[in-house]
């Protein structure tokens, strides 16, 4: 499984240090790419409508092979026209089943995480936070010693070869859960949303907005805020990445002492302040040196990715555990719901990019984090709630039998 997490985060993000060189090509505007990648979201969209009840009958494994190969054609793809109106549809194609891929791996990550007692979900996304680091690192270097095409079909290649060696060691449909599942699961209309998932569908994209808007526009942010050399774009992505690693990588021990809803709660709340300062200090430092610039947006941006990393796995397991739906349900409801504040969300940050500046635009993912803190924190408070109701003594008679001895 993290194997298959690392290199699902490599080939989603692959092309995000040739962020600025796709700008240039299109010659479009900050806000036409806001949009652009915004509505791209829909390609995301779409077979949430339906990838569930392909999961529930497949399983996961069968999905996540379908997925990466499809995937890996139209991340070629993106390399081949300049014209905005064709690269957008392909942009959607890639979306399309980078979704169904995205999904199907999340699913089964969380059948295997409630067969067993220790908390590894954490795990699997910190190898989806190392992938986005390779692809941070390689695609930096890439921009250095080869054109655009050629790195996308060697990332296509590989992602093939490695998904092939990885998914043998996949839990088979008969073994991941689902079919128990499926036979227990209450049968629902599409729009009869518990308000549970509801309510982490919105704590969900709060905490992954953040998230998304770095990998957007952390290549701009370097260009055009920081002023460094095209070599050094990709580093501030990927300090951020470091941080969503180790902090992944703690969740495990940390959950040991302190409930997820919690520290998913604290960590919003950090990365909120350190991404609203790094905003705020990265224009100025810049005017004097680019170098201190950019040392300080890292370390600034390291800490956010510390304080981002537990929300996200997070609200995704926490999505298995609500009562009357199946586990691939609840993980594409809530993929759904938040894929498509996405939408709005990139569109947002697009206008706010063009029309207010970059950094300043950045208190738009500062806030969404914040609302995501203030969720989590209802969780964490429900969640102590339960188990103080678990262990609440009986108030009733209690009830005693007398057994008389013979003599």
């Amino acid at each position: 499984m993290l194997i298959t997490f690392t290199f699902t985060g490599h080939i989603a993000l692959s092309s995000v240090a040739w962020v600025p060189e796709f700008i240039d090509r299109l010659g479009v505007s900050f806000a036409t790419w806001g949009t652009i990648i915004g509505f791209g979201v829909v390609g995301s969209i779409t077979p949430l409508f339906f990838v569930s009840r392909l999961i529930m009958r497949f399983g996961p494994r069968t999905l996540i092979r379908f997925g990466n190969y499809f995937g890996a054609v139209f991340l070629v793809l993106l390399s081949v026209t300049s014209h905005p109106a064709i690269w957008f549809f392909i942009n959607m194609g890639f979306n399309f089943f980078m979704s169904i891929l995205g999904v199907s791996v999340n699913a089964h990550s969380v059948l295997l995480q409630k067969q067993i007692s220790k908390n590894v979900i954490g795990r699997f996304h910190a190898g989806w936070s190392l992938g986005a680091v390779g692809a941070a690192i390689t695609g930096g270097l890439s921009t250095v010693f080869m054109d655009l095409q050629q790195f996308l079909i060697l990332v296509a290649i590989l992602n093939v070869i490695v998904f092939e060696f990885a998914l043998r060691w996949l839990l088979s449909p008969t073994e991941d859960g689902h079919l128990e599942e499926r036979a227990a699961v209450v049968k629902r209309k599409f729009y009869q949303l518990p308000a549970q998932l509801v309510l982490l569908a919105v704590g969900m994209i709060g905490i992954v907005y953040p998230e998304v808007a770095v990998i957007d526009w952390a290549a701009v942010f370097a260009r055009d805020v920081l002023n460094v050399d095209l070599a050094l774009r990709s580093l501030p992505f990927a300090a951020f990445m470091v941080g969503m690693i180790v902090g992944r990588l703690s969740m495990t021990r940390l959950a040991e002492k302190y409930h997820p809803n919690l520290i998913a709660s604290r960590g919003a709340f950090l990365a909120a302040v350190v991404l609203a300062l790094a905003a705020i200090s990265a224009p100025l430092l810049a005017e004097s040196s680019s170098t201190l610039a950019l040392g300080v947006t890292m370390l600034l941006w390291l800490i956010a990715g510390l304080g981002l990393a537990p929300g996200a796995p997070t609200f995704m397991s926490a999505a298995g555990h609500v009562p009357g739906v199946s586990t691939a349900w609840a993980v594409s409801r809530l993929s759904l719901m938040s894929s498509t504040m996405s939408v709005m969300a990139k569109t947002l940050m697009g206008a706010l990019a063009e029309g207010v500046g970059l950094s300043l635009a950045f208190f738009f993912p500062v806030t969404l984090a914040i609302i995501s803190g203030l969720i989590a924190h209802q969780f964490a408070q429900k969640a102590k709630q339960a188990d103080l109701d678990s262990v609440a003594p009986p108030t009733s008679p209690m009830p005693i039998i007398v057994i008389e001895e013979s003599r």
